[in-house]
């Protein structure tokens, strides 16, 4: 195998010039101790220089988003402080007109950008009227580059701008890159027409032409599949070599344990829990997904497997990623458990230390046979006699480790992930690779449609539906992203005077409207559980009709009188967390509604959410719009910087990978090394 090994290239970032001990150490606790950890620190995207246009031509570039560059004297400047926050801003003119340029909590700026000062600005212009905002500023000791000029742009990190950060990885490049060992055959790499990864990594930081660049980002998607699948290897050898509870899944105890539900399984339901059943039956460890849409009845087909572990003497933890949804598990569950002679607990941070002791005293001695709860399943003092299965719902919420954690808990435990956010099929693929996978496509009969439109216009119409249906013995929902005045205000908000409102101020307000004839109630996550709790019950009963509430109640609410939900500064919610809001509602037989109130700037999602309830079609959509996240990683979600982008929607990197870690024995040692020590425990 041809390959390029490279010597030892040890050296502290010390070395470089700018590195103090102050940043050093910035630097340390953000994982970077050697110049060669730079070489991981990808940049964002590639910036080529504009040339200056004038402002006029500028401004009519404003909504399509492209980076201009102007230039000329700044006219005047102003300084708008408000608490710890401030806003500077610049007004420059050159001989087609103005433009104004916002910078947030930098006031140092007033100190360096003076009237009658010429400067050049460079930026995407947004707002009304448009402008920029935190715009690279180009001044005759600090130019900018020159039009042409090629620039990757970094992260910032650890404190660091992103311009001090891509100087160090620049500089990293051109020392170390070169050095760095391939470990895939260059024949291989011919064959793909992907260079080297040390030309990569330095074609990366420090590119001659954008072509370059481009070729760098893709062969770095391949080293990022490689180790995803090195990853996905060592697990499933991990789970191979397992001893599993083999649990008793006879016809017998499957009838029990569906007989123990007051309603038959849909057709869906019946098909995955064969499924379920045939893989708990076997000593080797259950790794299986869950997907279905809200409301497909995963929860049921998580009760029905912990009824079959547990009935055959092991132990069943139910991880849920709130203190509510855990809640409404355990409330819901724990009867039908016990007619089944099982019993259920509960842990979570709020309990009192008495009864925590209590939990974990009967976790130990295995007098409980299921326990619901948030994180708390994981903590370094919960012990389990027997854990055989783990059940994490809402799994897509849990990053890796956590998961890693609760599974290590019980040697060889089942593991069922529930996810009621459908995954795209592209990463279902590549990150799930060592599970199962289960759909439930089916949701149970007697559901209502639900109707979801964009609300662009008087907010009366929606207060007026609202009554109409409080006046019918309805419910419904009222949902607000903030708790109370100043939470998640933007700084663009703040400086303009425009403030989205409030749960707390919308539950007065609507206190102060015909609805408070029905009752009106508040809910939100700092609220204590047992008041939280006291008021969802009266809601769930009908004793108030009207719910405003933090996105707290996005899973685990459960109401079937539920039939409008109402989301007000739904531009703040990504769309997988909008349809999951949506699915509070259409959960009994009337038809239902989920009304949007946003600002245009999320038209794109809303317009989706009103062309569909396919939970699989908004989630692609979602995985476009947001990005992958880091696949080879624990981050499952955002900007794509980090895992998308490097491979895009090409899947022939992703075989390729699968193909390279199974025919090369010296690339799956290489890239499994790193796997290995991740999941040991």
């Amino acid at each position: 195998m041809e390959t390029n090994h490279g010597t030892d290239r040890s050296r502290p970032l010390r070395v470089l010039p700018g590195v103090g001990p102050a940043r050093a150490a910035k630097l340390a606790a953000a994982g970077l101790a050697e110049v060669r950890d730079l070489l991981r620190v990808l940049p964002l995207r590639l910036d080529v220089a504009p040339a200056a246009v004038p402002v006029l031509e500028a401004l009519r570039s404003a909504r399509s988003g492209t980076v201009v560059r102007v230039a000329g004297a700044i006219e005047r400047t102003s300084l708008a402080r408000f608490g710890r926050r401030s806003i500077f801003r610049v007004r420059l003119r050159d001989a087609s007109g103005t433009v104004e340029a916002r910078f947030h909590n930098q006031p140092w700026l007033q100190r360096q950008l003076v009237a009658g000062q010429s400067v050049e600005l460079c930026g995407a212009l947004d707002g009304s009227p448009p402008g920029f905002t935190g715009p690279r500023v180009g001044t005759m000791d600090r130019p900018l580059p020159e039009p042409g000029t090629l620039t990757p742009v970094h992260p910032p990190l650890a404190g660091l701008s992103g311009d001090f950060v891509g100087g160090l990885c620049r500089a990293a490049a051109l020392a170390e890159a070169d050095a760095e060992p391939e470990p895939v055959p260059l024949g291989e790499l011919d064959r793909l027409a992907l260079p080297t990864l040390g030309r990569a990594l330095r074609d990366l930081h420090a590119p001659s032409t954008a072509l370059d660049f481009e070729a760098a980002r893709r062969r770095f998607g391949l080293e990022r599949m490689l180790e995803l699948q090195a990853r996905l290897h060592v697990r499933r050898l991990r789970a191979a070599e397992g001893r599993a509870l083999a649990c008793d899944v006879s016809e017998a105890s499957q009838v029990r344990a569906r007989t123990a539900f007051p309603f038959a399984f849909t057709a869906a339901q019946a098909r995955v829990a064969g499924e379920i059943a045939a893989d708990l039956a076997r000593a080797r460890p259950m790794r299986r997904l869950l997907q279905g849409d809200v409301g497909s009845g995963k929860t049921a087909i998580g009760a029905f497997a912990a009824l079959l572990a547990a009935g055959s003497g092991g132990q069943v933890a139910f991880l849920a990623p709130t203190e509510l949804l855990a809640e409404q598990h355990h409330m819901g569950l724990a009867p039908l458990l016990a007619r089944a002679g099982l019993r259920a607990g509960f842990l979570s941070g709020s309990l009192t230390a008495r009864a925590r002791r209590g939990v974990l005293a009967a976790l130990a001695d295995g007098s409980l046979d299921v326990v619901f709860g948030t994180h708390a399943l994981f903590s370094r003092d919960v012990v389990y006699r027997r854990l055989a299965l783990a059940v994490v719902d809402e799994q897509h919420r849990f990053g890796v480790a956590q998961r890693g954690e609760l599974f290590d808990k019980g040697v060889d435990a089942h593991a069922l992930l529930m996810s009621a956010t459908p995954i795209p099929r592209t990463l279902a693929l590549a990150w799930y690779g060592d599970l199962d996978t289960s759909h439930l496509d089916e949701k149970p009969p007697g559901r209502g449609p639900v109707s979801t439109r964009w609300v662009r216009g008087d907010r009366e119409e929606v207060e007026s539906l609202l009554l109409e249906r409080a006046a019918a013995v309805e419910r419904l929902y009222w949902v607000v992203p903030r708790i109370g005045e100043g939470d998640g205000d933007t700084l663009a908000e703040v400086g303009s005077g425009k403030r989205a409102e409030s749960a707390e101020e919308r539950h007065a307000r609507l206190l102060r409207s015909p609805l408070a004839e029905h009752g009106v109630e508040l809910v939100h996550g700092r609220m204590p559980p047992a008041e939280r709790a006291r008021r969802l019950a009266r809601f769930r009963a009908g004793e108030v009709r009207t719910l405003v509430a933090t996105t707290v109640i996005e899973v685990g609410v459960d109401v079937p009188e539920a039939t409008v939900l109402v989301v007000e500064g739904a531009e703040r919610l990504g769309l997988a967390q909008l349809h999951q809001l949506r699915g509070r509602v259409g959960r009994g037989m009337r038809a239902s509604y989920c009304l949007l109130i946003g600002a245009d700037s999320a038209r794109r999602r809303f317009q989706v959410l009103e062309r569909t309830t396919d939970g699989f079609e908004i989630a692609e959509e979602d995985l476009r719009q947001r990005g992958m996240g880091d696949l080879g990683g624990s981050r499952q979600a955002g900007a794509n910087s980090e895992g998308f982008d490097e491979w895009g929607d090409d899947l022939a990197l992703f075989h390729v990978a699968q193909r390279l870690v199974a025919e090369h024995a010296e690339v799956r040692d290489h890239y499994a090394v790193g796997a290995r020590r991740e999941l040991t425990p």
